[in-house]
């Protein structure tokens, strides 16, 4: 069998692996009875690597990395807009600051 041939089983069998976790994260949102797994392709299946976790672990890992990212959001858009004027009000009086010097500094000339 050749590399290229391997290579691609290898690859189907990931990606299968992954419309698998696809359908089971769906089936859990929705409350539906999880999917059967489906049939294994016929042929030889390459065998994992060692140092591959365990499917638990991914998932257990996945849920980790979702759950950090499902945290609200420390900024919300009031205090952006707060922080808008904030900085707009704080660079009109600059200007107003730097008009006034270089007036008393051309008058007393």
């Amino acid at each position: 069998m050749s590399e290229r041939l391997k290579d691609l089983q290898r690859q189907r069998a990931l990606a299968q692996e992954q419309v698998d976790w696809f359908d089971r994260q769906i089936a859990a949102e929705t409350g539906a009875a999880t999917p059967p797994a489906a049939a294994a392709p016929a042929g030889p299946q390459p065998a994992a690597p060692a140092s591959a976790p365990a499917a638990h672990d991914a998932e257990a890992a996945a849920d980790r990395i979702m759950a950090q990212y499902r945290e609200q959001s420390k900024s919300k858009p009031a205090d952006i807009k707060r922080g808008c004027i904030l900085y707009f009000v704080f660079g009109l009086g600059l200007l107003g600051i730097a008009f006034a010097t270089v007036y008393i500094l051309y008058t007393r000339r």
